[in-house]
């Protein structure tokens, strides 16, 4: 993998952003990692076996659009360079994967990684081409990839190449251009199949070389982000987690829908991570998903309604892991109140969603 040599690099949120200038004050630098200028590092030196990562202090929200664009020049090292870069998303800070081939990746779980290759390791599935790659949970394995390894034209001629990265979440769609031309593209809840449901992350860059080495450097020009809220209590991390372990039925007022839709918003998907936390640490109980409605619309309506909700909620936990043979969606719509449909803050309270562990009979 022939290496970065110079990254000019920024970050753009489209909406609820946090703008500055760069500064190298706003990373955490880890390994052979160094700061260079007022606002570049160099990753690695010219040796071999050498690794360092980048880090920003502040995380990102991946429920909020973004796009980094930078120049990349990949060195002057063509037949003898290595190890290469990784654009890294991970919920932990600070962290730096296996050396050489792994380029400070490997082993970061878990973790969204956009490789730039320039090096051929055939028994990891690389073409003979350079090539960018989009990598899952520290593998560096194309077996594993959630997109390429796409072949692009050779970048190790000592000059500097546009690199554009975009995030839309309302699409769910990651593209990566180069040169201006779309190299790769991937649709997929990133959130909920990588991050488990959480959404809150750091970026950095992390490189690395091996028995062939490059000196790998980059400077940051300007950041613009998402801005992450301070992160609100959430209720089964509380009493309603203990009330839940008891197999007692419990509703979460975080848990959230669009009107009359079952498509939940992003304010649940915390909540419900939680839920699927507990019962990993529970493998051997069940959990029973009631969905409710108040009495405004046709009682077929609202019956059909209920039970979308319910399996959205069992749908969502399903792709954080949890198997379907535990889980049992129901719907019961207008059927069952808890207050009077006469009042508005009495219908809020009968639009609900309830939840019940229990162990499985023998």
């Amino acid at each position: 993998m022939k290496q970065l040599h110079l990254l000019s690099f920024f970050l753009i949120a489209i909406s609820a952003t946090c703008a500055q200038e760069a500064s190298i004050d706003d990373f955490n630098l880890s390994g052979d990692a160094v700061k260079t200028g007022a606002n570049c590092i160099r990753l690695t030196p010219d040796r071999i076996w050498s690794g360092g990562s980048a880090w920003h202090k502040q995380p990102i929200d991946l429920n909020g659009p973004f796009e980094m664009r930078l120049q990349v020049m990949l060195g002057c090292k063509d037949a003898a360079g290595a190890d290469g870069i990784v654009f890294v998303f991970h919920p932990h800070a600070r962290r730096t994967g296996y050396q050489g081939e792994g380029m400070g990746f490997a082993g970061l779980e878990p973790s969204l990684g956009i490789e730039i290759d320039t090096w051929l390791n055939e028994h990891l599935g690389d073409p003979y081409q350079d090539h960018i790659a989009l990598l899952r949970d520290g593998s560096v394995h194309h077996g594993n990839s959630l997109a390429g390894p796409v072949r692009i034209p050779n970048i190790e001629d000592c000059r500097e190449h546009p690199l554009t990265v975009r995030w839309s979440p309302g699409s769910q769609q990651l593209t990566i251009e180069l040169d201006g031309k779309r190299v790769l593209s991937y649709r997929g809840d990133i959130v909920s199949k990588i991050f488990r449901g959480n959404s809150k992350v750091y970026w950095g860059v992390t490189a690395a070389t091996g028995a062939y080495n490059n000196r790998q450097e980059l400077c940051f020009e300007k950041l613009e982000f998402t801005k992450v809220e301070e992160a609100k209590p959430l209720e089964l991390d509380g009493k309603k987690k203990e009330e839940l372990l008891k197999g007692e039925v419990i509703t979460l007022n975080n848990l959230q829908f669009e009107s009359g839709s079952s498509t939940l918003l992003p304010t649940s998907k915390s909540e419900l991570a939680r839920l699927a936390e507990i019962m990993r640490e529970y493998p051997a109980l069940k959990l029973d998903i009631f969905g409710h409605t108040d009495n405004v619309g046709g009682a077929g309506a609202n019956q059909k309604l209920s039970a979308r909700r319910a399996q959205a909620v069992a749908t969502y936990l399903n792709g954080l892991g949890i198997p379907d043979k535990r889980l049992s969606a129901k719907g019961f719509g207008e059927k069952y109140p808890i207050a009077s449909n006469g009042t508005s803050t009495g219908r809020l309270k009968n639009r609900r969603v309830e939840f019940r562990l229990s162990k499985p009979i023998p």
